[in-house]
């Protein structure tokens, strides 16, 4: 019998039904009932992760857990979260959780290890560059981690909230792009698309480049925990 994934979501919301929708499309699946069951908390009260982070806001980690209480005392048999940044709280998330918890961060930095890559670029919110949560996990896995500095981070991170929180489908990514090439330029081999809306906004806005969704990772990972067969769409290093 398959197992119940439970997604803390609702950063953002779109985010977290591209997660949901990667679960589906990774689960090989005939019919229904092959499916895996899943919950979501589309908690949008969960106050913002990088100004908490950055000491400008609100601390997340008690909406955090009345999230993951709510989909455990709904049957969840272990939780994921699609938000990148919200991973910085897992640590102090950990010891009040009732179910096992799958590491997006951890399990993305593997998969890059597993493939052979040996230096990747970042894009993230300036919380999840700030944090260091994928510097230290992309270091113990042996890959080097690079991210855009100066105004190509600026660039990176007003994409993910003027662009893809803010629904504006004209956010100019000039900037953006030309921060991809550069950093491709200086060795990249692959972009981790370390931020919850960064999959959305290569979709979004066309963007180019050999990425490693960090949703596709964490959607496929979730899948094998549940008991279903995987269907993979990562990137495979030639």
């Amino acid at each position: 019998m398959k197992k119940t994934i439970g997604i803390i979501g609702g950063m953002g919301p779109m985010a977290t039904v591209d997660l949901m929708k990667k679960v589906i499309l990774a689960t090989d699946a005939r019919e229904d009932q092959e499916h895996i069951p899943i919950l979501v908390d589309n908690n949008t009260n969960i106050p913002d992760r990088t100004a908490a982070i950055l000491g400008e806001g609100e601390d997340p980690l008690p909406e955090l857990l009345k999230s993951a209480d709510r989909l455990t005392a709904g049957g969840a048999d272990f939780l994921i979260m699609g938000c990148n940044t919200a991973h910085y709280f897992l640590p102090r998330m950990m010891p009040h959780l009732k179910v096992p918890f799958v590491n997006m961060i951890e399990e993305t930095a593997a998969f890059c290890a597993r493939e052979g890559f040996k230096k990747v670029g970042l894009l993230a919110s300036a919380g999840t560059c700030k944090s260091g949560i994928y510097q230290r996990a992309l270091a113990e896995a042996g890959v080097e981690a690079v991210q855009p500095q100066g105004a190509a981070e600026e660039a990176v991170h007003a994409m993910i909230y003027d662009g893809v929180k803010a629904s504006n489908t004209d956010f100019d990514t000039t900037a953006v792009r030309e921060a991809l090439a550069q950093m491709a330029k200086d060795g990249c081999e692959a972009f981790v698309l370390g931020c919850t809306e960064v999959p959305v906004a290569v979709e979004m806005y066309h963007l180019e480049g050999n990425f490693i969704d960090a949703t596709e990772v964490l959607a496929e990972a979730a899948v094998q925990k549940a008991g279903a067969k995987v269907i993979s769409h990562l990137p495979h290093k030639a």
